[in-house]
């Protein structure tokens, strides 16, 4: 009996499934396979975006800066990415687990970031060492 081929479905057919774990900041994978490489998208959609294997990942550090606002700080091969916003820890949480995929700043309207659970506002990227 032959083997009966589908056809491949193109991304717009394919349905996004929303759920706790994703949001306009970017996406967590909850499965236990971990991710290759982390994207970071700085500014408008495809202005700017980094890509860093999580081999280079080397430290992150959370922290509380009171008033609702949180900073979340990453070492990635010669890059320091700082990223503020609210409930990183969150991502600090996926990056442990090496589940987090998609990190962007979020270009939302306020009524919907209030809604949101993480709320990333900032991301800055500068070189840590030449």
């Amino acid at each position: 009996m032959p083997i009966k081929l589908t056809a491949n479905k193109t991304l717009s057919e394919v349905p996004v499934k929303m759920d706790d774990w994703s949001g306009p900041w970017g996406r967590i994978s909850p499965t236990p396979r971990s991710a290759d490489t982390l994207q970071i998208s700085k500014g408008a959609p495809s202005e700017e975006i980094h890509y860093y294997p999580y081999r280079v990942l080397s430290s992150w550090h959370f922290r509380d800066l009171g008033h609702g606002e949180d900073e979340l700080r990453i070492e990635a091969g010669p890059d320091l990415i700082t990223i503020v916003g609210r409930g990183l820890s969150r991502i600090a949480t996926a990056l442990n687990r090496g589940s987090l995929e998609i990190l962007s700043e979020s270009k939302t309207n306020p009524g919907i970031a209030e809604d949101c659970n993480i709320l990333v506002s900032r991301i800055f990227l500068e070189r840590a060492r030449k």
